[in-house]
This record gives C-alpha cells, structure tokens and sequence, in this order.
C-alpha cells in the first residue's frame, strides 16, 4: 500500500459505519434516500470534531504555551508565528500531506519544512518541522502494515487487534504529549465504536435489542458522531413514528411535528407506494392460491400466473414479485 493514500485515521471511518452490518443494513439508508456519510466524509470530519471539543482548547493552550514557551522570544519579526500543537494540528498536517500526494515523503517533508521557515519563527519552525517529519515517518510505517478489517468476517478481538497494532506504531513516533493532540479523540471515537460493535456481535441478544442498544449509545456519545449518524438516527426516529400510528393523518403529523411539512410529505409519499405496492402483491397471491384451489395443470397455471403478471406488473415490478412470493 503506498504510504500517500494513508492520509487519515485508519479504522476509525471502517468501526463508525460497519457496527450496522451485523443489525440490519436496511437500517442505514433511509427511505426517502438518505444515507450515512461515506468513510471518506467520517474520516475529513475530524475537524469539525475539533470545534465540536472547543471546551478543551483552553486546556489546549495551556499545554501548547507550556510545549512551546522557549521559543517564544526567539526572533523580533512579529509578521511571524509561534507554532503550537493542538488539537487542530493533525488536520492541518493531514491537509498538507493530502494537497501533496503525488510527492514522496522526503519531498513532503521539505516542502513543510521550507513553508515553516516563512510561517513561523525560527524555533518553532525547527519544532513544528520535526513534529511534522515525525507524522510523515508514521503514515509511511502506517501504510506497511494491513490494517483494514472486513467486519463480515472478523471477530471483535480481531478488530482490537488491529487497534492496538496501530496504537503501538503511534506511540513509537510520538510522545504523551504529542500523542494528546494527535490522537487522543479518534481514540475515545474508536473505544465508543468498539463498544458499539460489541453489542452488534453479542450474539445473546435480539436484533431489535441490539438495534436499540446501539442507537441508545450514538444518542449519548460525542456530537461528533451524533452529527456523522444523525441521518441514521433521524430514520430511526421516523420507523418508530411509522410503527407507533396506524392512521396515516396522524402519523404525518407526528412526523411534521420533528421534521417538517417537507419531510412528512416526502415519507407520505413513499408510505404510499409501498402501501399500494403491497396491496397489489396481495392479490397476486390470492390470484395464484384460486388457481391452485382449482386444481389445474402446472402449465395452465403457469400461463396464467404469466398473463396476470403482465396485465398488473412492470418489468422490475415481477423480478421483485418473484422474490418475494418464491416458495
């Protein structure tokens, strides 16, 4: 695997969406076409993580003065920075190295390298320099090891061997410190996936149970991850409308009341084609049970089972017909 394609947190995106899998993949994507965020979109939302962890930045800024104290009074060109490690600098250097990934990493680096030399002030542009030559080394060591998991096929502890893998190659790079910064909140964002995929393969439990478990736990966990699943959890919400009123008046309502007139209507809509389309597929099937009380031949009765299908259904309309009415 070539180490520029490495260029965000490795299973953090795969854990988020793929705790799903082993509930009911119908859950994921909502009637009306809404969707989870793809792992790329998870994976650049990092950022909007950091704002969302605003409350931490003053403790931020505690440490990052600490960290780069020293340098402070190091050159007179006031035009110039004073780099300091926070929880934006991993998305910065993730940015950079992305802007960059047709280079190799040595050239990567020197470009950094160069760019802090105009950005910041001599020291801090050493630190800020090394720092970055660090990450650049780590996504390269990142990219030699297989850390992709299939969640269809591996068990938790494989998954948590994969994290800890990775956990162990950080570590060799960074310090504590750095370490804070970096990776500490895609690292409480993984625990909380792992947690939720531990309910998905708990085996002693319902579907539903596992099911509700788990929205339980996305509706408690970080903002982060309740605005990446929020389209998730938004359908979710509207099931249990659907299943809660009968009458298609109030069941609108309930839906408008949370959502708006537009999205109720567009739900109304589509509770309305699948009401109609399972209205036709009942009579089908009373049309084919008269025809077997009949006692007739197969072929007769296959010719008009042919002939109803194409007087009341379209083309895709039977392949779906024949799934669902197979015996």
């Amino acid at each position: 695997m070539n180490w520029r394609f490495i260029t965000a947190g490795g299973l953090s995106a795969l854990l988020i969406i793929g705790v799903f899998y082993y509930i009911n993949s119908a859950f994921i994507v909502s009637e009306a076409g809404a969707t989870l965020p793809n792992a790329e979109d998870n994976l650049k939302g990092e950022s909007e993580f950091d704002k969302e962890r605003a409350s931490q930045q003053d403790d931020a800024g505690v440490h990052a003065t600490n960290y780069i104290s020293e340098y402070k009074t190091d050159s007179t060109d006031t035009s110039l920075e004073v780099f300091i490690l926070d929880y934006t600098t991993k998305d910065i250097f993730d940015r950079y190295i992305f802007e960059r990934t047709s280079e190799l990493p040595h050239v990567v680096k020197l470009d950094y390298s160069n760019h802090t030399k105009t950005k910041y002030t001599e020291e801090s542009a050493h630190t800020a320099a090394d720092l970055f030559s660090r990450y650049v080394d780590y996504k390269v060591a990142l990219s030699s090891v297989e850390l992709e998991v299939d969640l269809s096929a591996h068990s938790l502890r494989d998954v948590t061997f994969k994290l800890d893998e990775r956990e162990n190659i950080r570590r060799r790079y960074f310090t504590d410190n750095e370490y804070h910064y970096l990776f500490s909140q895609e690292a409480q964002v993984d625990e909380a996936a792992l947690a939720r995929l531990s309910i998905a393969q708990e085996d002693t439990l319902s579907k539903e149970e596992r099911k509700a478990l788990i929205v339980d736990a996305l509706k408690a966990g970080n903002p982060a991850e309740r605005d990446a699943f929020q389209p998730t959890l938004n359908m979710h919400r509207i099931n249990e409308i659907k299943n809660t009123y009968s009458n298609i008046n109030d069941r609108f309502n309930a839906v408008a009341a949370e959502f708006g007139t537009q999205v109720a209507q567009r739900f109304a809509k589509t509770w309305e084609e699948r009401a109609q389309w399972q209205a036709k597929v009942e009579a089908y099937t009373r049309f084919r049970d008269g025809l077997m009380e009949q006692g007739l031949s197969p072929e007769t009765m296959s010719e008009s089972l042919a002939e109803y299908k194409r007087q009341h259904f379209t083309a895709n309309e039977i392949k779906r017909l024949k799934v669902l009415t197979a015996r």
